[in-house]
């Protein structure tokens, strides 16, 4: 296993994109090895014969990187902890069954599981890894609809608690796990973070992975440099790697927040 191996992952807490055959594939996987990116696939393409969840656990549970990047939330605001602290909440989080259409639980057992813990204080509460991110809009992860956080961080609790891999910031080992913002870091970076998505902004994207291979010199194909251009998803995974450089190679753009052993903290490049 390479000590430059780094994978990023966009990830989704919906249904659909964990289905076998997806028109439009949303869950990407990117491999950065050294200065190349050496492999981006959405996750049907990991392993044909296994579900794709199955198969992105599969994949981090070997622990062939030196990190990974996933764009998802790792934890909960400080409060809605269960007396075990973050160990014991994704033991919760493991046992919790999954929904009739998809291999974890919805955002609502989430949030009925934390505020079990204590209730919430407000209607969007935000990590204070979040709120020093505000900038690039986080989701709060115990709010539901429209585009809450819920959803997502259920989904990623779950990986967390199948994989058993070392999760950063609670553990530095090889084959770690790293919470990621693709938006953050190119707020960090100075580089558009708000409408990079869009069907139409394939031309914004392009300038965005242009600026980063002239900046971190990362070699990266023609066929995947179109379908980033294309796939905003794709792009994520990309900027997902650099999360996992950040915490491996301790080259973070901030420190860690002072509640990082209960709400974990977001890995952003300098």
């Amino acid at each position: 296993m390479s000590e430059a191996r780094f994978l990023g992952i966009d990830f989704s807490g919906a249904a659909a994109p964990w289905r076998a055959t997806c028109s439009r594939p949303t869950v990407w996987v990117a491999v950065l090895d050294g200065v190349r990116l050496v492999d981006l696939r959405p996750v049907q393409k990991l392993d044909p014969g296994s579900a794709p969840f199955d198969s992105l656990v599969n994949l981090l549970r070997a622990g062939q990187f030196r990190a990974a990047g996933i764009d998802a939330p790792f934890s909960l605001p400080d409060p809605h902890f269960p007396d075990g602290g973050y160990a014991q909440l994704l033991e919760d989080v493991g046992a919790l069954p999954p929904a009739s259409d998809r291999p974890f639980p919805m955002g609502p057992q989430l949030i009925e599981l934390a505020e079990r813990y204590a209730p919430k204080q407000s209607a969007k509460p935000h990590r204070a890894t979040e709120r020093a991110w505000s900038g690039a809009t986080p989701r709060s992860t115990l709010w539901w609809k429209p585009r809450g956080g819920a959803p997502f961080a259920a989904a990623c609790m779950t990986l967390l608690y199948r994989t058993g891999r070392p999760i950063w910031p609670w553990k530095n080992a090889p084959g770690m796990l790293v919470e990621a913002f693709p938006a953050a870091q190119l707020h960090a970076w100075s580089l558009p973070h708000m409408k990079y998505t869009g069907v139409d902004a394939g031309p914004v994207r392009a300038k965005i992975i242009a600026e980063i291979q002239r900046r971190q010199g990362i070699a990266i194909a023609p066929a995947d440099r179109r379908e980033m251009q294309r796939t905003p998803d794709a792009l994520d995974a990309f900027l997902a790697t650099f999360s996992g450089r950040a915490a491996a190679n301790r080259t973070l753009k901030l420190e860690k927040p002072s509640s990082w052993k209960t709400e974990g903290a977001i890995a952003v490049h300098v």
